[in-house]
């Protein structure tokens, strides 16, 4: 996981090719104006969507995984809690290989505040938590980037 500004992102340039097309992206508007739902960056192997959502408690959220994508995350409006384990996750119903995606329970290993201006760059294969309830705080403005790793990439 990878935490940090916004105003940073340009120093991750050459992490992954798809990621480069993200930051790109992000450094070359503001992004705060993009439309609710989904637009896609670089065809399939980079989307971002944008949606409001309701944060909820960390005990009714499952961690998720996901092995062959990066997930970008910053709020647009609001603020929300995330938590990152180094445990294994132990999955609570098969695996969406369509989606790309694992949920069950693993131990949390960190826990950090996702707000406006900041962004939590989870790796493949990394169990996390997203969208949790911050004190004070109730509906959040998110965009989510989704970014496809490359077959070479995922074996590194």
């Amino acid at each position: 996981m990878i935490y940090d500004t916004l105003n940073n992102l340009p120093n991750y340039l050459g992490m992954s090719e798809n990621l480069d097309a993200v930051i790109e992206f992000i450094m070359a508007r503001d992004i705060n104006n993009l439309p609710a739902g989904k637009t896609r960056i670089l065809g399939d192997k980079a989307v971002v969507t944008v949606s409001t959502v309701t944060p909820q408690t960390s005990d009714k959220a499952l961690f998720q995984r996901r092995d062959s994508h990066l997930t970008l995350e910053t709020d647009l409006e609001g603020s929300e809690l995330f938590e990152v384990s180094l445990g294994e996750l132990t999955p609570t119903k098969p695996a969406d290989e369509a989606a790309d995606l694992t949920v069950g329970t693993a131990g949390t290993s960190i826990a950090g505040m996702l707000c406006e201006g900041r962004f939590a760059l989870y790796l493949a294969g990394e169990p996390y938590k997203s969208g949790l309830k911050a004190q004070g705080c109730g509906k959040l403005k998110k965009a989510v980037f989704s970014i496809e790793l490359d077959e070479d990439e995922e074996a590194e």
